[in-house]
């Protein structure tokens, strides 16, 4: 039943059939008043509407789908529209805004109109054609200028325009790649003029961008809305990324019989604007996304680094500029490069593409060659043609440039550099006449492009015309070039009052064509096929840097998964005490809120602590540093209480130093042990590393204090009873806004959304390796905490939700991991990055909690709470019927082997972790450390863990987690250094590295 039918089931019909006719008499108006202007905002003869035609009726193919969205109202567009975004975000699909800021870019939700982009079957076939014939002219020039330059000697190509250009690479010349053509894939930028005609934009072979979008937006809309794609059925885009991935491979070298080729995808990195693009592209070709830092050139070939070998590459899927592709021959600042990649290329040892120098092919200036050399390389005229384009170097169009520059969007045939003519005042457009007129051959200018309107979502407005265009993709074959079945749809918004439009969303464009006319991209003929012997079985990439992103994957889910069920359990706690602190077992409130400022490494204020002796202090915000390069996702912030140059956080001897001479000050639990966990325990809240707030600031404390003792005296019978109050540190404002920051701050390394930011960014640097799962469940997190933050009242109720919430996605994080993801090298990093953190928080967490023996009733709730936040109160409970003993507790959670969230088994995985590795022989230094960690816990009897020294400290439980914690934090410096490590980065080779031109 489609959704007009089931309107019609409820009675709604007669009211949306009457709102649907208000937008649609709208939509006329607006298109009549708003469409007949050109990219700069000056009208034109008329314009072309995609829905309507001339006489304001309905085009046939947009009746066919009226009812799944015209006809469907402004609830059920906005229905729609919510779907669509939700699906974004369950997938993921996003797009970084750079050069905003000094900051580092954040991904955005990519912008997906709901409603698609239609085009019929008539229309698609004039433009797949003119499509094919224009990368056939443009493979042309491409193979001739870094060739025999015939088309230059004979005139049809002038040579400023080639050499002259920013796109043209002079070290590519001779370079050529396997295979009948030379542009491997095209790309070009389409709209519909007011004669109802395409014309292209711009064409894009440097590195084109969108494909990956495109494949994206398809599957966003088949999944929010699939009656409408039912009964649309638009050809499909899967057969050109099948085409894409056969192409690839075909464009390898020469191989030994047997060999099957390696491919890459070469990105720029996970702060590039396209990032999801090149990573979504990366994922359903099935090649690995790789960076500058895995690939190096050895012996006169390219080779992916993977865990202490190389593999070689035999093709690569360029995504950088070519000037950024080799420091070595061509931008000696590049980091984005790989040294030597120019002299590998020469020898013909590996194909890049698209080629070096194809963004020659961008030129505006080369556009207004196309149709003469169309003419002499087809014999025939060019079926699409591109803006109506005049060019400097030649007297006549000059003339017309310069006396008609108001009028034309002027472009650098150097660089490409855009400057729009109808928005230049007189003094200016005087001053670039001139400058024509100096440098004739240096520019070009264009009449404004123009743009059909289509139908779009616009809020509460329902239905509006939007300037439209689209994107349109070719790819070579052995037998010509073959065009994506759709595209890249691109909605655009007028800006007033100057009527110029700028791109503000995507479109899923939908060809109009029946399969039996027109057969699927990618079905080739059988001798087109490779003939193999067997499937090819490629193994994942496991260079340093993906490895050093799935560590930090590993480390930063454990890390979220652990202080959620710390906080949850400490929020229960502050819930029956915030009000009733002369419970027995209040003094356990304060004890959680130190294991939390220990366990995440945050600074609490002095009022939650026990035992205050010092000025009240308040929580510290420390904003993100430098990191040390080890990876872009790895910690790259200093933690209240730590060392800023360690990445978990060793304190350094200076700390030390500070807290030593404060021994005489200090409780008894703070005083046990030697080692550097036992000066975190005393220094964690220290008026040195806080500071200490003003008079006033305690004196509000004291009358907070004041206003407890007042309103939580226990009654009896209505009455107060006559003994004094206490009040409990903690059980306060300040302890629920330490709680709701350690929650919602993403600013406060060690918090719950520092983490879960910080596992996005690894996951995103590694896209292709993972499900497409992970970012549904990653965006349930990041709206959970999002509407947390933004959430005004009931912060009691918001706090329990978020928590629940947060937990839920991560348990499913786990089961991702645990259960869809195959047993690689990645994943064995990946889990041993999971124990070494869940080792290292539990050892902090028992320390904490456990160290100081307390009275029976605070004992029992703060071993409820350690047990709930371990998730180990069921088997706890199950055996020892409630009694809390810190043997009993420590025999399930340090050696028992068959609980998972013991510590033993942490050390037990890590064993068989480090032994699935290549290479793995058990005499590296952290299999030494683990062996070491093993030891410690066999020689203890859990019964020795209960003696407390006339302090009343568990000495020998202290000595232990101590000894522990400490080798497991060795033990991640030294896997990270030794096997994660990554080259440091590419230095200039000679000169000044800044580019002039």
């Amino acid at each position: 039943m489609t959704q007009r039918d089931e309107a019609l089931r409820d009675g709604k019909a007669p009211g949306v059939r009457a709102q649907v006719a208000e937008q649609l008499a709208r939509y006329r108006a607006e298109s009549k008043t708003g469409a007949r202007y050109d990219e700069c905002g000056r009208p034109t003869r008329g314009y072309y509407d995609e829905l309507v035609d001339g006489r304001g009726r309905v085009r046939s193919m947009w009746s066919e789908l009226s009812a799944d969205f015209v006809d469907q109202g402004i609830s059920g567009l906005g229905r729609i529209d919510h779907r669509v975004r939700r699906q974004i975000e369950d997938d993921g699909v996003t797009y970084t805004e750079v050069g905003l800021g000094d900051d580092a870019p954040t991904p955005m939700p990519w912008r997906l109109d709901p409603i698609p982009l239609l085009v019929s079957a008539d229309d698609w076939t004039r433009l797949e054609t003119g499509l094919v014939q224009r990368s056939l002219v443009l493979d042309e020039v491409l193979t001739d200028v870094y060739g025999p330059r015939r088309l230059i000697a004979s005139g049809l190509l002038p040579p400023e325009i080639v050499f002259g250009n920013t796109g043209y690479v002079r070290a590519a010349h001779g370079i050529t790649i396997p295979g009948t053509h030379q542009l491997f894939l095209h790309a070009c930028d389409i709209s519909r003029w007011s004669d109802g005609q395409f014309r292209v934009l711009a064409d894009w072979a440097q590195a084109p961008s969108g494909a990956g979008y495109a494949l994206a937006d398809r599957r966003v809309v088949a999944s929010a809305i699939p009656e409408a794609f039912e009964h649309a059925g638009p050809r499909p885009l899967t057969p050109f990324a099948r085409a894409m991935r056969l192409m690839l491979e075909e464009a390898a070298p020469e191989l030994a019989d047997g060999e099957e080729p390696v491919v890459v995808v070469l990105s720029p990195g996970s702060h590039s604007e396209t990032a999801f693009d090149q990573a979504y592209l990366a994922q359903t070709l099935g090649f690995p996304l790789v960076e500058s830092a895995d690939l190096v050139v050895r012996d006169g070939a390219l080779w992916m680094r993977s865990l202490g070998s190389l593999e070689r590459v035999d093709v690569v899927l360029r995504r950088v500029d070519a000037e950024f592709s080799d420091p070595l021959d061509l931008r000696p600042d590049s980091r984005l490069g790989v040294v030597g990649l120019v002299e590998v290329l020469r020898r013909g040892a590996v194909t890049v593409v698209n080629t070096l120098g194809s963004g020659l092919l961008e030129s505006p200036a080369l556009s207004a060659f196309l149709p003469r050399i169309a003419r002499s390389v087809l014999g025939t005229d060019l079926q699409l043609d591109g803006m109506p384009a005049y060019w400097g170097g030649d007297d006549t169009e000059r003339a017309h440039l310069v006396a008609h520059l108001g009028d034309l969007v002027i472009r650098s045939a150097v660089d490409g550099s855009t400057i729009f003519g109808p928005s230049l005042a007189a003094a200016e457009r005087a001053e670039l006449a001139a400058r024509i007129e100096a440098e004739r051959w240096k520019w070009v200018g264009q009449e404004p492009a123009e743009f059909s309107v289509a139908p779009a979502v616009e809020g509460e407005a329902g239905i509006a015309p939007a300037p439209v265009g689209m994107r349109l993709f070719s790819l070579a074959r052995r037998g010509g070039y073959t065009a994506m079945s759709g595209g890249l749809g691109q909605q655009r918004m007028r800006l007033e009052p100057t009527r110029s439009v700028i791109k503000v969303a995507a479109k899923d464009v939908w060809v109009r064509a029946a399969p039996a006319t027109a057969p699927a991209v990618g079905a080739d003929a059988p001798h087109e096929e490779r003939l193999r012997r067997a499937v090819p079985v490629v193994e994942a990439i496991s260079s340093p840097r993906v490895l050093n992103d799935l560590f930090w994957m590993g480390r930063y889910s454990e890390r979220a998964e652990a202080v959620v069920r710390l906080l949850a359990a400490t929020h229960d706690v502050y819930q029956d005490y915030r009000y009733r602190p002369w419970l027995e077992g209040a003094e356990a409130l304060p004890i959680l809120m130190r294991a939390l400022s220990v366990t995440t490494g945050t600074v609490a204020p002095e009022s939650v602590l026990p035992n205050v002796t010092r000025p009240v202090g308040a929580l510290v915000r420390v904003e993100p540093q430098a990191g040390d390069g080890a990876s872009s996702s790895a910690p790259d912030a200093a933690t209240p209480g730590r060392s800023s140059n360690s990445k978990d956080g060793e304190i350094t001897s200076a700390e030390s130093a500070e807290a030593d001479s404060d021994d005489e000050q200090s409780s008894p639990w703070e005083r046990a042990g030697t080692s550097a966990l036992a000066r975190a325990l005393r220094t964690t809240g220290s008026a040195a590393e806080r500071g200490t707030e003003s008079a006033e600031d305690d004196r509000d404390d004291r009358e907070r204090q004041d206003q407890v003792k007042a309103t939580a005296r226990p009654k009896v019978s209505g009455k107060p009873v006559s003994a004094e109050p206490r009040a409990v540190a903690g059980a306060s404002a300040a302890g629920f806004q330490y709680l709701a920051t350690l929650t919602g701050d993403r600013h406060l390394p060690g918090s719950l959304s520092y983490a879960v930011d910080h596992y996005g960014s690894a996951a995103r640097a590694v896209r292709d390796q993972l499900s497409g799962d992970t970012w549904m469940i990653v965006g349930a997190v990041d709206r959970a905490l999002a509407e947390f933050r933004s959430a005004s009242t009931e912060q009691e109720t918001a706090l329990s939700s978020v928590h629940s919430l947060s937990l839920a996605a991560l348990l499913s994080l786990s089961g991702i991991g645990a259960e869809s993801l195959v047993r690689d090298t990645g994943w064995y990093v990946m889990d041993i990055g999971k124990r070494i953190e869940r080792g290292l928080a539990l050892t902090s967490l028992l320390n904490a909690a456990l160290a100081q023996a307390s009275p029976p009733e605070v004992e029992r709730v703060v071993t409820d709470s350690v047990l709930v936040a371990t998730e180990s109160a069921v088997s706890y409970r199950r055996r020892h019927r409630g009694s809390a003993h810190v043997a009993a507790l420590a025999g399930l959670l340090l050696f028992d082997a068959g609980n998972p969230r013991s510590l033993v088994y942490q050390l037990d995985r890590l064993e068989a972790d480090f032994q699935a590795l290549p290479g793995g022989s058990g005499a590296s230094r952290s299999q030494r450390l683990l062996a070491d960690a093993q030891r410690m816990l066999r020689r203890i009897d859990p019964a020795e863990l209960e003696t407390t020294d006339a302090d009343g400290v568990r000495t020998e439980l202290v000595e232990l987690l101590e000894g522990v914690h400490l080798r497991l934090r060795k033990l991640s410096e030294s896997f990270e250094t030794t096997k994660l490590a990554v080259p440091v980065a590419i230095q200039p080779l000679w000169g000044n590295t800044r580019m002039v031109g």
